[in-house]
């Protein structure tokens, strides 16, 4: 048994040696993790003007089960908006109706005064309570949010539910229907940081996980150190704090395009919006004028009239231009050079080849970046920068973070099990086979070990008793 011990002892010590050891960390620190989904439907049918307008939607959620019924609702992701929304299945008038039915929920709790907003997508809400469940199932605590009754027109609703990111509201929605800071109040996370962390780099792998409570190298410090975590002031736009980073240069090759630009980061929108500056030089490129001159390249315009239209600051409306090219043409022949952000504080080039700008759907080749039809001095950073750059946001301290280093990520770039994780799995596997052949060998043995013991017993026995009689017979 010993033996047997030692053994257990040692696998223990492998797998530790292995995994970075950080079962220690994980007990000591509370978070959050969900998995994340992306809402999106492509068909072959679509004209490109619908396919590429539909993919300017990054409609990421995640999953909660809500109330006594514990109703599993969809809620989606945003950066730039601040409420934590449910929307209700008896909203007024002829509107979307969400999954969530209030009256049926025997915890539910409202303040019974509804109240009226003229910016933001809902209109008329009751701020509301009711149990929500975490870590599956095991943990339920009472949350506040809004219950959506009834909403503004064009505005981009779901049958689910919002959650919201931003620093502060921009009208008089309550404190307490803010998710993150609920969350740490009712001591189910330790931090105010949360991260989104995509599966794999690939263009149609949408999966990946919301993490939230603590920073990625205090819950993965076998793939995430401390060492290689970069951080800057989160920008103040006017007179408000944003997740935007200030960049000292924007160059587009050689060619610098920006200087001292702030950008926004937009985990809800699809692409890259750039400025005005990086279109007025790329529509230059003699490379570009060529290409999209022919007939194998093309530009198409769409209008985006249900996102933030009804905020203060509506950012991104109107109209955009989106550029693409048949399959069957090498892009990478247009020679509009490498893209990179420069981030003073962080001392770090956040860069993307001409190969990364172009992605394949449909049937067709499209830029990453899209184009606002009107002026515009800012960049807007949506999918194509969270699935390069692992960014991490702290909201207690009003930063942004970014490893600049993975020390051994779990997925390889097509979204397969790396190498490393392999051999993981195979140390362990061959381990549990090692420790079952050396417990059945042991077993073996100290059976016929038992066997020979009784038998040996049974000739001494046999001897002693001789060995009496002789006596006797003397």
């Amino acid at each position: 048994m010993n033996l047997i011990f030692i053994i257990l002892n040692s696998i223990f010590i492998i797998i530790n040696s292995i995994k970075g050891d950080n079962f220690k960390d994980n007990e000591q620190i509370k978070y959050l993790e969900f998995p994340f989904d992306r809402n999106l439907t492509i068909n072959t049918s679509m004209s490109s003007r619908e396919t590429f307008k539909s993919l300017f939607y990054n409609q990421i959620y995640i999953r909660i089960k809500v109330g006594s019924q514990q109703i599993e609702i969809p809620f989606y992701l945003y950066l730039q908006q601040y409420s934590f929304i449910i929307q209700s299945s008896e909203v007024s008038k002829d509107q979307v109706k969400g999954l969530y039915n209030e009256n049926k929920s025997q915890t539910y709790k409202s303040s019974q005064q509804i109240e009226s907003f003229i910016v933001m997508d809902m209109s008329e809400a009751f701020l509301s309570e009711d149990i929500f469940y975490f870590n599956k199932d095991k943990d339920k605590i009472n949350l506040n949010f809004y219950l959506s009754k009834e909403n503004h027109d064009n505005t981009h609703i779901t049958e689910g539910g919002k959650i919201g990111f931003k620093f502060e509201p921009e009208s008089s929605q309550s404190e307490e229907a803010f998710f993150i800071t609920k969350l740490k109040y009712r001591k189910i996370i330790s931090e105010l940081v949360f991260t989104f962390r995509y599966d794999s780099i690939k263009d149609d792998d949408d999966k990946g996980k919301l993490i939230i409570g603590a920073p990625l190298h205090m819950i993965d410090n076998h793939i995430y150190n401390e060492t290689f975590l970069v951080n800057d002031n989160a920008a103040k736009i006017y007179s408000k704090i944003e997740w935007a980073l200030n960049f000292i240069q924007i160059k587009s090759g050689n060619n610098i395009i920006d200087t001292n630009c702030n950008a926004f980061l937009y985990i809800e929108i699809g692409y890259i919006i750039g400025s005005k500056n990086y279109f007025e030089y790329l529509l230059s490129l003699v490379s570009w004028k060529e290409y999209f001159s022919s007939n194998k390249c093309h530009e198409t315009k769409f209008n985006i009239d249900d996102f933030e239209r009804n905020d203060v600051s509506s950012k991104l409306g109107d109209v955009y231009t989106i550029y693409y090219c048949d399959k069957d043409v090498d892009v990478t022949k247009i020679n509009i050079g490498e893209l990179s952000f420069t981030n003073k504080e962080m001392v770090y080039s956040f860069n993307f080849s001409k190969e990364e700008l172009w992605s394949e759907k449909n049937g067709y080749k499209y830029f990453k970046i899209i184009k606002h039809d009107y002026y515009n001095e800012y960049w807007y950073l949506g999918k194509p920068f969270f699935k390069k750059y692992q960014m991490v946001f702290d909201y207690d301290n009003k930063k942004i973070g970014f490893y600049t280093k993975i020390l051994n990520d779990n997925k390889s770039d097509d979204g397969s099990p790396s190498n490393n994780l392999i051999i993981y799995i195979l140390v362990i596997v061959g381990l549990i086979i090692i420790i079952a052949g050396l417990v059945f060998i042991i077993v073996k043995n100290y059976k016929k070990f038992t066997k020979r013991k009784r038998a040996n017993e049974l000739i001494d026995d046999n001897y002693d008793y001789e060995s009496k009689e002789s006596n006797v017979v003397n």
